[in-house]
């Protein structure tokens, strides 16, 4: 059995080769993006080598150990979705990492997300993902969110929710417009013709493009349209409160 598809009875160990393979890369140092998404990986290998490393893509595997990373100092992006991962300790020495996907795995509780604090670039952290039925036992705490607020003050996004920087404010808004309208038993005909979410939950989340955006008109149009917002929440507030016609 060659070296690029070395394998024990449970999955597939990274290898030289692999990574070689994969990235187009004869240098390991040289690989900045690799994807290695459903490759059936349980052991990580050789990845400490790739230090180099910028975006790293592992989900869809069987990880459970990752030790392996620690070495990855230039790391940015890393996506553990959907593997067997108890233990993130080992993140705490990614000093660069802005973006971290560990939806879909076995974390039990806040202190398991103790380490993260010490990451002063992360931004961003998904610990479950609705579209793909992906979460952690952790986020079934009632106060999951407030909890993960508290946590990580500076973070700006939390399982593809604005919650921070601009665009949280408008987000927050909606999220409580929603929230009041389910509880109302019947809402008048105002609000009734809309049953469903004002907008997405990645719609804040940061779109880039090859273009540059011009920052001055974009904060004057967000402006714009949450100072409408507000004057719909206050509609929208007093209607509730009113209750349905009779």
């Amino acid at each position: 059995m060659g070296d690029a598809e070395q394998k024990d009875l449970h999955g597939t160990k990274i290898t030289k080769q692999l990574l070689k393979s994969q990235s187009g890369e004869f240098d390991l140092e040289s690989i900045r993006i690799l994807k290695l998404q459903n490759c059936d990986i349980d052991n990580l290998g050789c990845i400490s080598e790739c230090i180099g490393l910028e975006r790293l893509d592992l989900s869809e595997n069987d990880i459970s150990l990752l030790q392996a990373l620690t070495s990855l100092k230039q790391l940015c992006f890393l996506n553990l979705s959907a593997n067997r991962i108890t233990n993130i300790d080992p993140l705490r020495e990614l000093e660069s990492l802005q973006t971290l996907n560990v939806a879909g795995n076995l974390i039990g509780s806040f202190s398991n997300l103790q380490c993260l604090k010490e990451l002063d670039s992360l931004e961003t952290i998904r610990l479950r993902d609705t579209t793909e039925n992906l979460s952690n036992p952790v986020c079934n705490s009632l106060t999951y969110r407030e909890t993960m607020r508290e946590m990580f003050p500076h973070l700006k996004t939390l399982d593809g929710e604005r919650i921070s920087g601009k665009g949280s404010e408008l987000f927050d808004m909606f999220r409580e417009l929603d929230t009041e309208i389910e509880k109302g038993s019947k809402p008048n005909h105002a609000l009734s013709q809309s049953t469903g979410p004002w907008m997405s939950t990645d719609f804040w989340d940061r779109k880039r493009s090859d273009e540059e955006v011009d920052l001055q008109q974009a904060e004057t149009n967000f402006n714009e349209i949450l100072q409408e917002c507000r004057k719909l929440n206050a509609v929208a507030t007093h209607s509730l409160a009113s209750g349905p016609k009779t």
